[in-house]
């Protein structure tokens, strides 16, 4: 199972940064912005039912 500071894409360390007051991971490897998956995770667990919150998960990887 792989940990929020691990990049969905390649599993390589994801580094933390902010702008604008909004917290974001950036992948060294891939050279891309990551989703913060823990505010995503809270956010949708709290309106979305189960099945639709897997459902979006997996297509932000």
């Amino acid at each position: 199972m792989k940990t929020l500071n691990e990049c969905p894409c390649c599993s390589e360390q994801l580094l933390r940064h902010a702008r604008h007051g909004q917290v974001y991971w950036f992948c060294l490897h891939c050279r891309q912005e990551m989703p913060n998956l823990t505010t995503v995770v809270a956010a949708s667990s709290k309106s979305t039912p189960p099945k639709e919150r897997v459902t979006h998960l997996l297509n932000l990887v």
